[in-house]
């Protein structure tokens, strides 16, 4: 689990595999983090050098975050609408941003990802985009029918008419 994290941090950066596909753990200034499920969608040669460099060199520290952490991600996901749009390496990278939390004074997470972005923002961590600029306040997620007007919580197709829910943020 986190075993392999530091006791304590002035700054973190979590990656997902944006981050590492831009090589940016060579270019951070201090430790950056991932877990292994990311580390497994790194699979072009480039990408792949550039991520055994940054192991080698201890610039990047994989590791499998705690179950609590999951689980407490997931509950927010849930409740925030964002559940249904996240892999399992979007919530592995948001659970370590919850355990490193804990232990840092500063938490970066470096993603394009929206949806990630918002969940971090939520949870109290700061958020950089890589190519998009980043969102800068958590939003609620709700999801409305375009046909009738139906609006629920959950991703999917409307129970009314069965045309595909599109995702609507909230203030």
């Amino acid at each position: 689990m986190l075993s392999s994290l530091k006791d304590a941090c002035n700054e973190a950066y979590v990656l997902d595999a944006a981050g590492l596909f831009a090589s940016l753990p060579l270019r951070l200034p201090e430790s950056s983090y991932t877990t292994p499920l990311v580390v497994a969608e790194v699979i072009d040669q480039e990408s792949r050098k550039s991520l055994e460099f940054a192991l080698v060199s201890g610039k990047l520290v994989v590791a499998d975050p705690p179950r609590e952490s999951i689980e407490k991600v997931k509950k927010i996901a849930e409740n925030i609408g964002e559940l249904g749009n996240l892999s399992e390496a979007d919530i592995s990278i948001l659970a370590l941003t919850h355990a490193l939390l804990s232990k840092c004074s500063k938490v970066v997470v470096i993603t394009d990802d929206k949806s990630v972005q918002n969940i971090a923002l939520y949870l109290g961590a700061q958020v950089h985009g890589i190519k998009r600029k980043a969102i800068r306040r958590p939003r609620k997620a709700t999801y409305v029918c375009p046909a009738c007007g139906y609006e629920g919580s959950k991703a999917g197709f409307c129970p009314i008419c069965g045309q595909k829910l599109r995702k609507k943020l909230k203030n």
